[in-house]
């Protein structure tokens, strides 16, 4: 199988030269050996035939009668993700040297087929290093501040160095009271935004008083195996990567995971591990059937009912023939219906309580509004996979659209059922 892959990217140029070593290695095979353990997408190491670097030493390949160091280009090109985890430990790693990044776009990749994530693959090779935290003293609208807006959830709470505990979104609703989930913060309209976040601004409580203490760790050295089977067995999406002495050195996620199995390279036979993460398990032995479904005429109150159902808080929209036509989120039901809903809908979302009735005057107000159905509310780009597909090809197109669930067909392409993420991890652990 093949893959092509387009979008944006991360172009980082590393400059060494033909003498310099880390450890006991030539720098840039250390350096490329080390990208191609994390999985990196792909480097190239260019050697130059004349140059000069910060000491003012002319290197070049014109003068014959002595021992070249000639300048060496290491250029890797990958996803901005990638690109942000794992710049920091090849920092670490130069003794000499200089680095660039460019921001790049990706017209056409084709690679070959990826291959099976080896058991050597450790935690440390594919968790970010660059992870925001905060101490336990403190304020809690600092951590709000923190979460709000950006790509992860969670954030670590050290003392010396060392976790002590974790603040999740389940964190800052149930113990410090606020009233809606970070990641649906961007949905509300500033002035409820700031309803929310204004009495944070007064509130007494720390760190300490919220978080989830003694956070579930993962040793530096654990193979992925042991961190996606602890990952699925505690329900997590995340786990603190620490080293011998129990300092943070990272997180490993579960996207980083699966993007991990997505994103391999072609490996000879004899390299394949006894075991490892499992990318050929079938769609069709971990898909979920008790997904919520609704037409495109369903009214929008029945609608949210199917969307906080389930944990998933998506309801797929499918035709009378069960064939998918689009997804809605709790996110974009906030966003998409009118102001005077919004209190009902949230309340429903965040307590998993029925939808409440309107007032009949909200019910006259909703009279004009633009959203009245589910196909006012769904969003057409849904990710639709054959049952037939593996769990490795599931994850490919996944992390390529930046999915977190895929509605699955069978041959006639009518909906048996859905993935998520949390499905694929656990996929990737059960023997087939």
């Amino acid at each position: 199988m093949t893959t092509t892959t387009e979008g944006r990217a991360k172009r980082v140029r590393i400059y060494v030269d033909e003498g310099d070593m880390i450890g006991h290695q030539a720098a840039h095979i250390a350096i490329v050996q080390f990208l191609r353990k994390a999985n990196c997408a792909g480097a190239t190491v260019f050697r130059g035939a004349e140059g000069f670097g910060g000491a003012g030493e002319l290197h070049t390949s014109r003068i014959v009668d002595i021992f070249q160091r000639l300048p060496l280009v290491i250029e890797w090109i990958d996803s901005p993700e990638r690109v942000d985890a794992l710049l920091g430990r090849v920092k670490e790693m130069m003794v000499h040297g200089f680095i660039t990044v460019d921001p790049t776009d990706i017209v056409l990749h084709v690679s070959h087929s990826v291959r099976l994530v080896s058991a050597r693959l450790s935690a440390g090779d594919v968790m970010s290093r660059d992870v925001t935290t905060v101490e336990s003293n403190d304020p809690i609208v600092k951590i709000v501040n923190l979460l709000h807006g950006k790509v992860y959830r969670a954030v670590p709470v050290v003392e010396g160095g060392k976790p002590v505990g974790i603040i999740t979104n389940s964190d800052l609703v149930n113990r410090g009271g606020l009233g809606v989930r970070v990641d649906l913060l961007p949905s509300l309209a500033d002035s409820d935004r700031e309803r929310h976040l204004d009495p944070l601004a007064s509130s007494q409580k720390t760190a300490r008083e919220i978080m989830t203490p003694d956070p579930v760790t993962v040793h530096v050295a654990a193979p992925l195996p042991h961190v996606a089977e602890v990952m699925t067995r505690r329900h997590l999406k995340r786990l603190p990567v620490t080293d011998d002495e129990g300092r943070l050195m990272g997180i490993v996620s579960r996207v980083d995971l699966l993007r991990s199995v997505g994103e391999g390279f072609s490996a000879q036979e004899s390299e394949r591990p006894d075991e490892g993460l499992n990318g050929d398990m079938p769609l069709a032995r971990i898909v979920r059937s008790d997904v919520p479904t609704v037409y495109p005429d369903t009214p929008v109150q029945e609608a949210l009912q199917a969307v906080i159902s389930t944990r998933l808080n998506r309801a797929v929209v499918v035709d009378r023939e069960r064939c998918v036509v689009g997804l809605i989120t709790d996110a974009e039901m906030l966003e998409r219906v009118t102001p005077s809903l919004r209190p009902g809908i949230l309340r429903s979302l965040m307590h998993r309580l029925p939808f409440v009735r309107p007032s009949q005057e909200t019910l006259a107000a909703e009279h004009h509004a633009a959203a009245h159905v589910a196909s006012d509310l769904m969003n057409s780009n849904v990710l639709v996979l054959s049952v037939d597909a593996s769990v490795r090809e599931a994850t490919l197109a996944m992390l390529k659209g930046s999915h977190k669930l895929a509605a699955v067909v069978d041959k006639d392409k009518h909906l048996m059922g859905v993935v998520d993420r949390a499905d694929l991890l656990r996929g990737l652990v059960v023997p087939i």
